[in-house]
């Protein structure tokens, strides 16, 4: 049980610590309407934003559909499942 703590620790900060090196590095809030937009996505739907900077930045301002679709909807719901996770855990150990 001692890996579930490092695992829930890397699955919250491990997205928003990379979104902070690419922000070093290069422009990623590009990819974004404002840099409000950028920072509450950075809060609260962190894969999401990942997966929408790399979407932007590679469909060249193509339509989302395809591979890229299904790339958001996994982002969406691995931000939705690291919420979420934490919450039925608490009420099994209860």
């Amino acid at each position: 049980m001692e890996g579930c703590c490092l695992f829930a620790l890397i699955a919250l900060l491990g997205p928003r610590v990379f979104l902070i090196v690419i922000w070093i590095l290069t422009n990623w809030y590009d990819a974004f309407d404002s840099r409000l937009v950028a920072l509450l996505g950075w809060f609260f739907l962190p894969y999401t934003s990942l997966a929408w900077m790399y979407i932007y930045f590679n469909s060249a301002g193509h339509q989302i559909q395809g591979g890229y679709l299904l790339l958001l909807i996994i982002g969406v719901l691995a931000d939705i499942g690291v919420f979420s996770g934490g919450g039925r855990a608490m009420k099994r150990k209860w």
